[in-house]
């Protein structure tokens, strides 16, 4: 029951607050009659699983190294989630054995064609690579083949952060091809050790395609900035935060995928073009530029400084009203929260339920102090809360276009050789040619 209130509350309202744009593609690979397991890396805590299972239509299930129980409250909270642990070594070796437990609870939602969610790294690692998959996952199906018979589906899902520990960035979340348990099934008669190997290497492959990843970390400066400029070269509606396509998540893999090859085969053209970048981001940086006012001019520019006068009133009134959910679940995680690993985690967790107490109290005391009149102006809080969020996005965005424009008057020799320098790169860049497998 209350995960099915979250499942109602968190993506249409919490998520729409949190992050500023999500891209959901290719659900229609996923074959949602079948009993499925999903296999995602793990970037972000509780958060990863919340969000692939978020748009799912069936009710979502999860599973959680076993040391997140240990409390009674977070035992109860997270039964409530559908989260059912799981015992890893690091919990101790005489613990393992109550994972036979924890497979019967799983099969019994896999006969009924549920799913789960699982993070076969078995660790959280916010950094764009991917750990070894553990043998846990493949163990699970192919038991629920063995002793039921279930045509279990694995679906690999790449979950891709811009920043996975801040307020109001963005999330692409993307689902690979599904295979069947089955087939596999022979081997596994045969050869179970190999056909344990072969599903990760399965999921490996699918999730290899799907996230994106700088391999070697002296890279990750360079692709970090190459990633932004990026992004800054596609242009999406204002208002809207929802996508059902995958273009966005392709050129980031795109790009990481040429960063990877040249790092393989061409240590001057590697470090030719971590010289350029660093020489644009550092004169960015020396004049406080951005870099999205390099890349193109935003259409209706009047229009955004006209959004800035007239809807300051609008503002004001929605970030006060909103002043307790908007600074609380910050000030919480900023406080409490040392690994950004549970940052977002937190943050949501701390603004929802914050919201749901919030909300209705606003509610109960605009009817007992103004009547209907008050609960009507009551119910334009969270419009005008989100509203608010708009509007410092737009501000921030003037400044910033107000600055490039003014640099554009007094200096513009430091805009041509900015926006020479930005070509350079993206031509090299686009130069790139990855040989396809």
């Amino acid at each position: 029951m209350f995960s099915r209130f979250l499942k109602f509350i968190v993506p249409p309202f919490t998520f729409r607050v949190f992050f500023r744009r999500i891209f959901y593609s290719n659900l229609k690979k996923v074959p949602l009659e079948k009993p499925l397991i999903f296999v995602g890396n793990h970037q972000n805590s509780f958060m990863d699983g919340i969000l692939t299972g978020a748009y799912l239509p069936q009710p979502i299930h999860f599973t959680m190294r076993a040391d997140m129980f240990r409390k009674s409250f977070a035992r109860f909270f997270l039964r409530e989630l559908n989260v059912t642990p799981i015992y890893r070594l690091e919990e101790g070796l005489e613990n393992v054995h109550r994972n036979l437990e924890t497979f019967s609870a799983i099969y019994e939602i896999l006969k009924k064609n549920g799913n789960f969610i699982m993070f076969s790294e078995g660790i959280c690692v916010q950094e764009k690579r991917l750990q070894k998959l553990r043998k846990g996952t493949a163990r699970l199906a192919f038991g629920a083949e063995e002793k039921y018979g279930l045509d279990v589906h694995v679906v690999p899902v790449g979950i891709n952060y811009t920043y996975p520990a801040r307020f109001r960035k963005e999330v692409m979340i993307n689902f690979h091809d599904s295979f069947s348990i089955k087939e596999l099934k022979n081997l596994y008669k045969e050869h179970p050790a190999k056909a344990l190997l072969l599903f990760n290497a399965k999921c490996d492959a699918g999730l290899q395609r799907e996230v994106v990843i700088i391999e070697d970390p002296a890279n990750d400066v360079m692709a970090e900035q190459l990633f932004v400029m990026t992004r800054n070269d596609i242009i999406h509606p204002f208002f809207r935060w929802k996508f059902d396509t995958d273009d966005r998540r392709q050129a980031e893999k795109s790009l990481s995928e040429k960063i990877n090859y040249i790092s393989k085969t061409s240590v001057e053209l590697t470090e030719d073009l971590r010289e350029k970048v660093k020489a644009y981001k550092g004169l960015l940086d020396e004049h406080r530029l951005k870099d999205e006012n390099v890349a193109r001019k935003l259409d209706r520019g009047w229009l955004r400084y006209l959004t800035v006068i007239a809807g300051f009133p609008v503002f004001l009134t929605g970030y006060l009203a909103n002043l307790l959910p908007f600074i609380v679940p910050q000030t919480i995680c900023n406080r409490l929260i040392k690994d950004p690993r549970f940052y977002s985690s937190v943050y949501i967790t701390a603004g929802t339920l914050l919201y749901l107490l919030y909300f209705p109290l606003i509610l109960i005391l605009a009817g007992i102090f103004a009547g209907l009149t008050g609960v009507l102006l009551a119910l334009l809080v969270p419009v005008t809360g989100y509203m608010a969020l708009f509007y410092q996005e737009i501000l921030k965005e003037r400044c910033n276009t107000l600055r490039y424009r003014r640099k554009s008057l007094i200096n513009k020799p430091l805009i041509t050789r900015l926006v020479k320098q930005r070509g350079e790169i993206m031509s090299l860049i686009a130069g790139i040619s990855v040989p396809s497998e």
